[in-house]
């Protein structure tokens, strides 16, 4: 697992960010997916159950909880004895009058002591402006925890249909969506005002029969390309199948199996408050680097 911790960053957040995704398709695709098998959101119950791992490591009592995005089941019986007296506003997408909006949330100003949020950020246009509303509306000392796609996540899938649309139609049309590295994480909890951020990577392998299948599950799992440029006709059988039989060339392994990545990653921060760490200023050290290597150090000489 890889780990970047930042410090404390006055940094503003801008008002303005170009739109990626297409809003409206992904609220249906994620309405569509509410209803779907269960088998289907098998990566969502995943990251859920590592997410709620995270918080069951935090020594902190919540109150007041917002939970947003995906969610397999009620979070309570994923951290048994963390939230049993909390007051939780359930704004995740399975919910039968789901809160489908990706670009605001519906939450009064430092209100929670815990937001939480479960494979939903990736779809934000204005992510700088949906975490500063997530900080916004969070108590001093409150916890943001929150988890996306980001990494390599479907590169297979990806170079498949670069490759077979460009051979065969002479062009290419963006079919699978893009997502942020861990890098953009890191800095994006900064720019929002975080205190203490942290963002971390897990990747989660998936073997597949057949790349259709992949196909399949995307779309049960509210996962497919809403980006604004897509070709919105559908995929001509000739380069869908060219993907298929590029992506099985590529990448089946010797069971015949065919690999799926996603990279998950994993966010968090807290709202300012006067009790946190705050990090040293420059030549305020206690410990020299010397000691902490346990080697001599020699003055320069002039």
């Amino acid at each position: 697992m890889k780990t970047t911790q930042l410090n404390q960053s006055d940094i503003m957040v801008d008002s303005f960010a170009p739109n990626v995704f297409d809003t409206s398709t992904k609220q249906r695709q994620i309405r569509r997916a509410a209803q779907s098998a269960v088998d289907h959101h098998f990566l969502h119950a995943e990251t859920a159950v590592r997410l709620s791992d995270r918080l069951l490591d935090l020594d902190q009592d919540f109150a007041t909880v917002a939970v947003l995005g995906w969610w397999p089941t009620d979070i309570r019986s994923l951290v048994p004895g963390k939230l049993d007296q909390a007051r939780i506003v359930d704004l995740s997408f399975n919910r039968p009058d789901a809160h489908a909006d990706l670009e605001f949330l519906p939450l009064r100003a430092q209100s929670f002591d815990l937001i939480i949020s479960n494979m939903a950020l990736h779809w934000v246009n204005d992510l700088p402006g949906m975490l500063a509303q997530i900080r916004t509306a969070l108590k001093p000392n409150g916890v943001f925890m929150g988890s996306a796609l980001g990494g390599e996540t479907l590169h297979e899938l990806r170079a498949a249909f670069v490759e077979a649309e460009t051979e065969i139609s002479g062009g290419y049309h963006p079919r699978v969506s893009p997502v942020m590295d861990l890098r953009d994480a890191a800095g994006l909890l900064q720019r929002a005002g975080f205190n203490l951020p942290v963002a971390d990577i897990d990747r989660i392998n998936v073997q597949y029969e057949n790349p259709l299948t992949l196909l399949h599950d995307l779309r049960g799992m509210g996962q497919t390309n809403a980006v604004i440029g897509r070709k919105k006709t559908l995929t001509s059988r000739t380069v869908l199948f060219g993907a298929m039989e590029r992506y099985i060339q590529a990448f089946v392994d010797d069971t015949g199996a065919v690999p799926a990545t996603f990279d998950c990653l994993y966010l968090s921060g807290w709202s300012p408050h006067e009790s946190q760490q705050k990090p040293l200023r420059p030549g305020q050290a206690t410990n020299s680097l010397a000691e902490a290597l346990d080697a001599t150090e020699h003055p320069l000489k002039s």
